[in-house]
C-alpha cells in the first residue's frame, strides 16, 4: 500500500552532508505553510461572508489568525463550512465534499508542519562498538517531546533530510494552490 503524500517518509540510511541545504527547506517548508495559512483564512472570510474587498475582508481573516494552533483552526473552518453549507444548498452540492476533503488534507500536514517547525538539526551517528560513524545530519524530534522522540535514533517517529522536507513543502504548495482555488470558486456569484 502506497503512503499518502502527508504520512512520514521512510528515513534515509544517509543524512545531509552538512546542515546548511536542511535550514534552507526548513525556511522555505515554513514559509509555505504560511501561505497554506493565509488561504485557509481567506476561506473562513468566505464561509462568514465577508466581501473580498480588503476593508470587509480584513477582519474575518485576523479574526481567523487568532486562533493559535492548527487544531482550533481546523474546527474553525469545519463550524463555519457547516453553517455556510446549511444555507446555500447550490453550493453544498458542488463544493461541500471537495472542502471537507482539504479541510481534512490541512489537519494531516499540520502535523508535518509541526514536526518542521519544532525538530533539532542534529548530526546523527550509527554506534557500533567504540567506533561513532556519522550517518549525517537530519532534522529529529526535539529532546524534550516523549512522544516523537525516543533515545535510540531507529526510535525517532522522524529523521528528516533537506529532499524530505522539500516534499513537504511542494505538498505544502499544492494544498495552497487547491484552497486558493475553492477560495475563487466559492467567491463566484452563483
Amino acid at each position: 500500500m502506497s503512503k499518502k503524500p502527508w504520512e512520514v517518509v521512510d528515513p534515509s540510511p544517509v543524512g545531509d552532508p552538512d546542515e546548511n541545504p536542511l535550514f534552507n527547506a526548513i525556511g522555505r517548508a515554513l514559509t509555505s505553510w504560511e501561505t497554506v495559512e493565509i488561504e485557509c483564512a481567506r476561506l473562513f472570510a468566505v464561509f462568514v461572508s465577508a466581501r473580498l474587498k480588503r476593508t470587509y475582508h480584513a477582519p474575518a481573516v485576523r479574526a481567523y489568525g487568532s486562533i493559535v494552533g492548527t487544531y482550533g483552526r481546523k474546527k474553525m473552518l469545519q463550524l463555519a463550512a457547516e453553517a455556510y453549507f446549511a444555507r446555500r444548498p447550490i453550493q453544498r452540492a458542488l463544493f461541500e465534499e471537495r472542502c471537507a476533503k482539504l479541510i481534512g488534507e490541512y489537519d494531516q500536514y499540520a502535523i508535518r508542519r509541526n514536526e518542521i517547525a519544532h525538530g533539532l538539526v542534529r548530526r546523527i551517528f550509527l554506534i557500533k562498538g567504540r567506533r561513532r560513524p556519522t550517518i549525517g545530519i537530519y532534522l529529529i524530534p526535539s529532546f524534550y517531546n516523549p512522544k516523537k522522540f525516543k533515545f535510540k535514533s531507529e526510535d525517532f517517529a522522524y529523521r528528516y533530510i533537506s529532499g524530505d522536507v522539500i516534499h513537504y513543502k511542494q505538498e505544502f504548495d499544492k494544498l495552497q494552490l487547491r484552497l486558493e482555488a475553492l477560495v475563487k470558486d466559492l467567491s463566484q456569484p452563483s
